[in-house]
């Protein structure tokens, strides 16, 4: 007996061919349509369904007797080594399930096949609207999955390939607006993606200006320094970029509206202002502006900070970032220790075009901390130790005496937020 809506004869499910997630005929370029079977090795129909380009829609398990397979209670099923048994435990389960919430209503209902997950689950709200439907292969999400908020507004919908998100997502507000389009490769993000608010405005993401640093070898350290700033030693780095200015509280701010990360606290003023944030938090904006511009962005490592500081190759051998005047290249104590981070570029900048790497605000750097590094340090871009307890800070801020302003000043922090340290960054050259 055809199901309704179809009109030719049904197809044994076993001979369709899978392509690109679609069920075809064999020697057809056309997604199939039309109603597939399987049968019990005994001969009788064990399973009946209904395709349309290619994607199953309709499909009940059937008894030996003829009659329509009911579904059965999850709860009631034993999990044995990863797969699902009846009671009988004879082998495993095939057939349709469900579960029930407290209230009574439907938690979700699908299929099992052979003991796992198989084909169209649909999942749903303690109100009864829908939470979350897609289709499992071998107990694995595998194909289209499209998810609602609890007031039935969609709030996500992609593919699953073998468990893991890929191609192109789409998210949503709880209102309807776009939330975010992107696209996966493997579970992990791939490529710009693009934010929105609630209210449809997109938003716009504000990369910090790069400057491009030629590579060359300079001493790095100090002989005459603090104790971490010994040995003094020869350093290579290769060509990178690094932001002309600190990340502002204006840049990081669409960081946090796209990502919905809460806005860090200023002292009254924000724009751009360096922003105050952890290590990771940095390292979080770095990653989303890989998304954004489809280039890979970082930290700097404390050696391509430091050679950014000193003026790369047009070096002129200042103490401080650009200057061996510190009140003409920096914010430090003697002239804003009582004062919020000052914006940026108010200063005059290094030989490289770079401002404030000399005060106003710390800047975290890539690298663990260790007192001892420059002792074994590799001469070709080093990167730091391997683990540690402290992140590197570097440039010394506000609050900070003129010698902790030094180029070669190191300091280290637990990854926390400070009102005095923000950050830069840097970026790679292929």
């Amino acid at each position: 007996m055809l199901m309704e809506g179809c009109s030719k004869e049904p197809l044994n499910e076993s001979i369709l061919i899978e392509k690109d997630r679609l069920m075809y005929e064999p020697n057809s370029d056309e997604p199939y349509s039309g109603e597939v079977f399987t049968n019990y090795y005994t001969g009788e129909k064990e399973y009946q369904g209904r395709y349309e380009e290619g994607l199953l829609i309709e499909y009940s398990y059937i008894n030996k007797d003829g009659s329509v397979k009911e579904p059965v209670n999850m709860e009631t099923l034993i999990d044995s080594s990863g797969l699902l048994y009846g009671v009988s435990r004879q082998k495993p389960y095939t057939g349709d399930v469900f579960e029930l919430n407290k209230n009574g209503g439907k938690k979700y209902f699908g299929s099992i096949k052979g003991g796992r997950q198989d084909k169209l689950w649909t999942y749903l709200h303690p109100n009864g609207q829908k939470e979350k439907e897609g289709t499992f292969k071998d107990g694995i999400k595998d194909g289209k999955w499209t998810f609602w908020h609890s007031n039935g507004q969609k709030e996500k919908e992609g593919t699953f390939i073998d468990g893991k998100e890929d191609g192109k997502w789409t998210y949503l507000h709880s209102n309807g607006e776009k939330k975010k389009v992107g696209n996966y490769k493997n579970g992990k993000s791939d490529g710009k993606w693009t934010y929105w608010y609630d209210n449809g405005r997109e938003i716009i993401s504000f990369m910090p200006e790069l400057v491009t640093i030629k590579g060359g070898t300079f001493r790095m350290g100090s002989n005459r320094g603090d104790f971490h700033e010994k040995p003094a030693h020869t350093v290579t780095v290769s060509d990178f970029n690094i932001s002309k200015t600190e990340v502002t509280f204006e840049q990081y701010d669409s960081f946090c509206d796209a990502t919905g990360r809460k806005r860090p606290d200023d002292e009254g003023s924000r724009r751009d202002r360096p922003v105050n944030v952890t290590w990771h938090d940095a390292v979080a904006f770095c990653d989303w502006m890989s998304q954004q511009t489809g280039k890979k962005i970082r930290l700097p490592t404390e050696a391509e900070w430091e050679y950014a500081a000193r003026g790369g190759n047009k070096s002129q051998g200042y103490t401080y970032s650009g200057s061996s005047n510190l009140d003409a290249v920096g914010w430090y104590y003697d002239n804003s220790s009582y004062e919020p981070p000052r914006r940026v570029g108010e200063k005059q900048p290094n030989e490289l075009g770079l401002y404030d790497m000399s005060g106003n605000v710390w800047e975290w750097c890539a690298d663990w901390y260790d007192k001892n590094y420059y002792s074994r340090s590799p001469q070709a871009d080093p990167k730091g130790p391997d683990s540690g307890t402290y992140r590197i800070l570097r440039g010394g801020g506000r609050y900070s005496l003129d010698d902790i302003c030094r180029s070669a000043n190191r300091w280290y922090s637990l990854d926390s937020r400070n009102q005095n340290v923000g950050f830069r960054c840097a970026q790679d050259i292929k």
